[in-house]
């Protein structure tokens, strides 16, 4: 019985957390989910917290803040899940906060995170909360605790390196995620995460790439691979910014061992 139990708290993190990353960034599946290197926007509290004190995000002149908000939808087998989420920071200090919540057929999950600089330094800490809620069953909160660094690249942005221990309290199980965000050109970022480097379930291998073109860069095309154990899962993703801030992205997921995933949404920087 105690296994059972055991197992059943086990997939319900562990698919809750799936839906959380992809209901809430069509640009994190189009890539992949590649993403604990990158962490730069909206959804950087759950990717990466330390993500939150190195945003890539541009502080309007007369504000103090700079902040991006995402709201998107996904069809994964037959489950529906809507989810918003929102990462903010002051360049100043280099802090930064992060919040969402997802909404499921069977579930729903919310969270925060707070990351911070280390003073001149080109890393960045961070730690965040989630909370698994299904309809039926007990909720379980784990928390993440991470950190990024930047090596500096001439004339280019920098190569950013994220690590994050997930479940830090061991609720379930203490993983260990690594990823790499090279910026290879101004307009084309690849990515690799590592997932559970030290294979408590299983190692996983993800792989993205964003490319940005147009008078503007105002499109972007992406294309990634997914490792879900047995698998390599291709994604494609597409985004186009408009009117300043705004923003819609699309991705499509292929699942050779069910339905594909779709997800869409909107973003928005201010």
């Amino acid at each position: 019985m105690k296994s059972a139990w055991v197992v059943a708290v086990v997939v319900c993190v562990v698919l809750t957390s799936a839906v959380f990353a992809q209901a809430i960034s069509p640009r994190a599946i189009g890539m992949g989910s590649a993403v604990v290197g990158v962490a730069d926007d909206g959804a950087a509290w759950v990717q990466n917290p330390a993500g939150l004190g190195a945003l890539d995000l541009k502080c309007e002149k007369g504000k103090e803040w700079a902040n991006d908000a995402i709201g998107a939808y996904a069809r994964l087998s037959s489950v529906d899940a809507w989810g918003v989420t929102w990462s903010g920071w002051q360049p100043a200090k280099a802090m930064g906060f992060g919040a969402g919540y997802v909404n499921m057929d069977s579930a729903q999950a919310y969270g925060a995170g707070f990351g911070m600089g280390i003073k001149s330094l080109p890393l960045s800490l961070g730690v965040n909360a989630k909370v698994m809620d299904p309809d039926a069953g007990s909720s379980t909160t784990t928390f993440d605790l991470a950190a990024l660094y930047q090596f500096v690249q001439p004339a280019k942005a920098p190569i950013r390196v994220g690590l994050v221990a997930r479940d830090i309290t061991d609720k379930v199980q203490t993983t260990w995620d690594l990823g790499v965000a090279w910026p290879a050109t101004p307009k084309l970022l690849v990515a690799v995460d590592v997932r559970d480097l030290t294979d408590e379930f299983n190692t996983l291998f993800n792989a993205g790439a964003e490319y940005k073109f147009g008078k503007t860069n105002e499109w972007t095309a992406r294309l990634g691979e997914v490792d879900n154990g047995t698998d390599n899962n291709l994604t494609l993703g597409a985004g186009y910014a408009f009117a300043n801030n705004w923003r819609l992205d699309a991705a499509w997921q292929n699942v050779k061992a069910g339905d594909d995933i779709w997800t869409v949404g909107a973003g928005f920087g201010f």
